[in-house]
């Protein structure tokens, strides 16, 4: 395996050069090694030639297999992080920042409607809300057959019930038959002022990249629950200031009352209960019913 990375390459012509180009090296270092006096020059240069064909051939190897490896999501609950790797994709969820980091992306699953810095970089950060959307390829049928159902689809419904028998063999004949088990998985990102943005898509056998979906409807669960228990907390407190309000005001109600009748029962002479009656008067509103 670690011999066949001089020979890895991205194309048949390349590994074919790549061929003629570790011979010619191989023959230069045979002859700089045997010849007398031994030329070194031409065995350092040979060397340096086949190194390099290695070193391309490795990364060449690496990308290859990251590109076909299969999609795995790690999902660290306790730090609220998912990372995706494999499939050409390699990305991570952040809830605490609620960030989408895009570490890399194959070129050719950037969209073209993705943000300029994002086509150049295939990388990039953006902040929640993201998704994404899996979505089934349909049959392509041909232009005959599309003009046939589009005729129908102008008679009323019963004509179009009786026609459909005859063209039902026509219209399944003639689209054109989609991979078994393959989807396109695409991630959108909202911008504030453009809407939704297609980041990429990746399409392929839905096993391969089921790990994309999974992670994504993760982490919306993951913020759908942090913001429940917000506004559990924020109806909370609401709850506890009106409660608050409501027994400072009936305190003070009653302190008013009881001095109109001239029997109050607190000890105005109290300075602590004078700073709370003075705390109540504050709150009652100056309208009354």
């Amino acid at each position: 395996m670690w011999l066949f990375a001089l020979f890895q390459a991205e194309t048949s012509f390349g590994r074919i050069v790549k061929t003629l180009v570790f011979g010619a090296a191989a023959v230069a270092f045979y002859f700089g090694f045997t010849s007398t006096p031994q030329s070194s020059a031409q065995v350092a240069v040979s060397l340096a030639v086949i190194v390099a064909l290695w070193l391309h051939g490795y990364r060449e190897g690496r990308r290859v297999s990251y590109a076909s490896a299969q999609c795995n999501a790690e999902i660290r609950e306790d730090e609220g992080r998912i990372r995706v790797a494999g499939g050409g994709v390699d990305l991570t969820l952040h809830l605490v920042s609620r960030t989408l980091t895009v570490k890399k992306v194959a070129k050719r699953f950037v969209s073209t409607d993705a943000p300029g810095e994002f086509q150049r970089l295939r990388s990039g950060r953006f902040e929640w809300p993201f998704r994404v959307l899996a979505v089934e390829p349909q049959p392509e049928p041909k232009a005959g057959s599309l003009g046939a159902v589009s005729g129908i689809s102008e008679r009323w419904a019963g004509e179009a019930a009786a026609s459909d028998v005859g063209i039902d063999a026509d219209t399944h004949t003639s689209a054109t038959a989609a991979p078994v088990g393959a989807r396109e998985t695409a991630v959108y990102w909202k911008h504030p002022g453009q809407g939704d943005r297609l980041l990429f898509s990746v399409t392929g056998p839905a096993e391969k990249y089921e790990a994309i979906e999974r992670a994504f409807s993760i982490f919306a669960a993951w913020i759908d629950s942090e913001d429940e228990a917000r506004r559990a907390i924020e109806r909370r407190n609401n709850a506890e200031a009106w409660q608050r309000d409501w027994e400072a005001k009936r305190l003070a109600e009653e302190l008013d009352h009881a001095r109109r009748r001239g029997d109050s029962p607190f000890d105005e002479t109290d300075p602590h209960m004078r700073i709370m009656a003075k705390s109540a008067k504050a709150i009652t509103p100056s309208s009354r019913w």
